[in-house]
């Protein structure tokens, strides 16, 4: 058989198998996410946040998982504070839910600290201290009355929240 030929389909053949391995690896990742939302309560938003990241996606452990949506719950309630900040009402419902997501921002500050130290059991704490506050929120506009975007952005929020304790219960093995 010709040399060159030879070269040809060994080069072919490696390439192919770099192709297959990548392909393999893309399957484990999604794999990994999706078998890591399959045990949270809000299977379709968890897979919808982690695929959306670039960082979840090349993840190839649940801590990256959770840390990602730690992060995204975070960003969401930054975006509650913003929310918040353009309301004209001056009510004692919008002035708690500010106090209220002040509180989860730093909650979920103390979480992105306590899981950098991979103490996960402060992790649930803080994250379950802030969904108290986002719940509280809730009820004094619902008390109140008030129809507000804030509702449905502190629902997200919440099962953002609760995607981050499905996600670290299963980092901490719980």
């Amino acid at each position: 058989m010709n040399p060159n030929l030879n070269l040809f389909f060994c080069l072919l053949f490696t390439l192919c198998s770099m192709y297959q391995c990548r392909d393999v690896g893309e399957a484990q990742k999604a794999n990994l996410i999706s078998s890591a939302c399959d045990r949270t309560l809000y299977k379709d938003l968890c897979r919808q946040t982690l695929q959306s990241d670039p960082e979840s996606r090349a993840a190839t452990d649940i801590g990256v998982l959770a840390k990602v949506a730690l992060q995204h719950a975070l960003s969401q309630a930054k975006q509650i504070q913003g929310q918040l900040s353009k309301q004209n009402d001056k009510s004692v419902a919008f002035k708690d839910c500010n106090e209220n997501y002040d509180g989860a921002s730093e909650r979920l500050q103390d979480s992105v600290t306590s899981f950098k130290s991979k103490k996960y059991s402060d992790v649930l704490t803080w994250v379950s201290a802030a969904m108290s506050n986002s719940d509280s929120c809730e009820d004094g506009l619902k008390e109140m009355g008030k129809a507000s975007p804030i509702l449905g952005l502190s629902t997200t929020f919440s099962q953002l929240c609760s995607i981050v304790l499905a996600l670290t219960n299963q980092l901490a093995g719980h």
